[in-house]
């Protein structure tokens, strides 16, 4: 990952924003989460091949591709959410920024249910002397 280019535009970004909080403070808001939409999406580009590599390594594990799909899903969940946090932190609003923690929190129960559902159900038929299916 190009770090140089994260941090210079971390920099601008941060520069650009106290300057601009004394006059404009929405102006100083919109730069904090334009950039943090740029170097997120920065990230995620520079990540593709860590993807490629996972979803490998859930094929040759022989896993569910459900597997992978919840993974790849949470992580979008963890991504989004502290972007949003932040940007509610930035405007100065804690509470909606807890809000929006809380929510990714109940986003990723929800998502990682039928994964429970299953290792419950594996568990039980442990229990009870089955064999267990893929």
């Amino acid at each position: 990952m190009e770090v140089a280019a994260v941090v210079g535009l971390t920099v601008a970004a941060a520069f650009l924003a106290v300057i601009l909080r004394q006059q404009r403070p929405e102006y100083a808001l919109a730069i904090g989460l334009m950039a943090g939409v740029a170097i997120l999406t920065l990230i995620i580009t520079k990540a593709v091949p860590v993807f490629n590599s996972l979803k490998e390594l859930l094929d040759k594990a022989s896993l569910p591709v459900e597997y992978g799909a919840v993974l790849f899903k949470a992580l979008g969940v963890c991504l989004l959410t502290q972007l949003a946090s932040d940007a509610c932190e930035d405007a100065g609003e804690k509470a909606l920024a807890a809000k929006a923690e809380l929510a990714g929190k109940v986003a990723l129960l929800i998502l990682a249910l039928p994964l429970f559902q299953k290792v419950a159900e594996m568990a039980a038929s442990l229990m009870n002397g089955q064999a267990v299916g893929g």
